[in-house]
């Protein structure tokens, strides 16, 4: 009975090991997703320390027998490693070198229009496009799923009129046909792992609405630790091979356990069978 208990216990992590994959190979060409790599830990064992005397002679390891509960997934690590940079010559892409999320905000209406809160969220996805936002009241830099880019204290940047000249500098500074506009705010987060997926590449930044960012994550531009490539997109850091050869060991530890449940049935199948007779 143990042993379809460790069997069903690692296929359980097996299979989401396998769902992290198959999000990392859809991923393959989003701009800035980091890939997630699965990470395995045990279960709570038990001993079993009803042995014989002689067994305690001249041994080295603990007395007793140490049984497993088996293992489950017990992380999905987030892989920082940098993307390749990919020049696109488009104004408004711009790629972070370096550690840090863009922050991006959207505001939240109820069934009346009336503003609820902002949402914030953080990206390494630098896929950005200029279109008037009536909230606003001006031309903004906004994400595919619409969130709004911010500057460094937190604020949207607001363009009053049409752009023709957008210059980014390596150092985040924006300016549009020869007006500046503030510096982009580039967040260094402690511990990434932590990050919550929201969906369309962005993470819970877990800032609340009005709330400088500053409070909690460190502006990387402002210290030189990273730095910004205007007409450029970060892509994904999934590589194919590494991916596809998990995806191998994923099937085959699958195919494992599986055939060791089909034995363990077969060893219940014969002792039922002889106590019945």
């Amino acid at each position: 009975m143990q042993s379809l208990n460790i069997s069903t216990a690692a296929m359980r992590g097996i299979q989401q090991a396998l769902d992290n994959t198959s999000n990392n190979l859809s991923n393959l060409d989003t701009p800035g997703y980091k890939r997630r790599v699965a990470s395995f830990s045990e279960l709570l064992s038990g001993s079993m320390n009803e042995q014989p005397a002689v067994d305690n002679q001249n041994r080295n390891t603990p007395a007793g027998l140490r049984i497993g509960s088996g293992a489950r997934l017990g992380l999905t690590k987030l892989d920082m490693g940098q993307g390749s940079i990919k020049q696109t010559d488009v104004p408004t892409d711009v790629a972070i070198e370096g550690d840090g999320y863009f922050l991006v905000t959207k505001k939240i209406k109820d069934a009346t229009g009336a503003v609820i809160q902002e949402e914030n969220r953080l990206t390494r996805d630098g896929a950005f496009q200029i279109e008037y936002d009536d909230d606003e009241g001006g031309y903004v830099l906004h994400t595919p799923s619409g969130y709004i880019l911010t500057d460094d204290n937190g604020v949207p940047f607001v363009l009053p009129e049409p752009v023709r000249n957008i210059q980014i500098s390596k150092e985040g500074v924006l300016n549009a046909d020869g007006t500046e506009y503030g510096r982009i705010g580039v967040w260094k987060v402690d511990n990434p792992d932590q990050l919550q997926q929201v969906g369309q590449n962005l993470f819970d930044a877990e800032i609340a609405s009005g709330d400088n960012p500053s409070t909690k994550y460190t502006n990387v531009l402002a210290e030189g630790s990273a730095t910004l490539r205007q007409g450029a997109l970060e892509t994904s850091n999934v590589n194919m091979m590494e991916e596809m050869s998990q995806l191998v060991n994923i099937q085959r530890a699958y195919q494992l356990n599986s055939r060791a449940i089909g034995i363990s049935d077969e060893m219940m199948s014969i002792a039922n069978s002889l106590r019945s007779r």
